[in-house]
């Protein structure tokens, strides 16, 4: 599906502002300064389901992009193990990246949990009810990025339960488990080729989120019908579960800024007919206007670097905001400029 509302039309800068600003009196952030300084089109990737904020946004006629994500929490603001993944050792699954983390929710849903599909319809729901134009689902691989962490996936019974009825010859849960895991360890240390059963396994994993999506979507389209769905395709990837959504916000490496990988990244993007933003989770500056300058000049969507995720540390990254402005100025003054020559 592609994104066919106005403000998608003609190439537009962006404003990612995670959560608004400011989340209290030690915070110097401010999203309502950002948007009067930069006059984004929209909004994308927040985190936010109160009213009066989404009134802000509204008051500057912002669209936005609501976020939820693995941890959204199933009992008072906490994740609780009854509708969670579990690796093959029983323990809750905590993202590597977030092992340092501060945070009531660590711990991913399985989608192959009932109580963990109810909740998380339920919340995606209520961001459609609040009138975002798009539901941003972060870290939207679930089950599968155990499978990425060469853990094989959840062992939740639910999971345990769904493929034994694939595998009838296994009879029993812990059969199934037990020989799972025991095929891992008797791999050959020689290469990197996988077990059958391991394989089945793993690729079972990955339908799974697949069906997960597609049937999510499909409820929340069935009231709210022109919803749009997105996520952090990491790198520009457009694997099969990234391929469900409409769109993707990528955290580009840095080797990748540079307009060869950029046209292929964006290529890539055009070609599968999806929308592409990318981020840089990085603090160098230059590195930041070299992306800028390359979607000024292409004519492609940017997302202003504030408000930016910086890999392996806890605080965000706040570009001066009137810097921004000007370098935007700057480059678009002389692409016109050279295109009167």
């Amino acid at each position: 599906m592609l994104l066919q509302n106005n403000y998608q039309k003609e190439p537009s800068n962006v404003l990612s502002s995670r959560f608004f600003h400011p989340r209290g009196d030690q915070d110097l952030q401010s999203t309502v300064e950002a948007i009067k300084k930069l006059n984004p089109k929209r909004i994308d990737w927040t985190y936010c389901d109160d009213v009066e904020i989404l009134k802000i946004y509204k008051k500057y006629n912002l669209p936005y992009s609501l976020a939820i994500n693995p941890q959204y929490p199933d009992s008072l603001g906490y994740t609780t193990k009854k509708s969670r993944i579990l690796d093959y050792n029983g323990n809750l699954y905590v993202a590597p990246w977030m092992k340092s983390w501060k945070i009531n929710n660590p711990y991913w849903g399985c989608v192959n949990n009932p109580i963990f599909n109810g909740v998380f319809l339920k919340q995606g729901l209520k961001l459609a009810s609040l009138g975002a134009y798009a539901i941003f689902v972060d870290d939207a691989v679930f089950n599968y990025r155990l499978v990425m962490d060469n853990k094989m996936g959840c062992f939740c019974n639910y999971c345990l339960d769904k493929f034994e009825n694939k595998k009838k010859e296994l009879n029993r849960k812990q059969n199934l488990k037990s020989t799972l895991i025991s095929s891992v360890t008797q791999q050959s240390n020689k290469g990197k080729e996988v077990n059958k059963l391991v394989k089945e396994y793993e690729d079972f994993q990955k339908k799974s989120v697949i069906n997960f999506l597609e049937n999510w979507k499909f409820e929340i389209r069935k009231i709210y019908h022109e919803m749009v769905f997105l996520t952090n395709n990491y790198n520009g990837n457009w694997n099969e579960i990234y391929q469900v959504f409409d769109g993707g916000i990528a955290e580009l490496k840095q080797q990748y800024i540079n307009s060869n990988d950029l046209d292929s990244l964006y290529g890539l993007a055009d070609k599968l007919g999806k929308t592409q933003l990318f981020t840089i989770a990085i603090e160098d500056k230059d590195i930041h206007y070299r992306l800028l300058k390359y979607n000024i000049k292409n004519k492609k969507e940017s997302i202003y670097p504030w408000d930016v995720f910086i890999s392996g540390k806890s605080q965000r990254y706040y570009m001066n905001i009137d810097t921004i402005a000007f370098k935007e100025k700057e480059y678009t003054k002389a692409l016109k400029k050279n295109n009167k020559k």
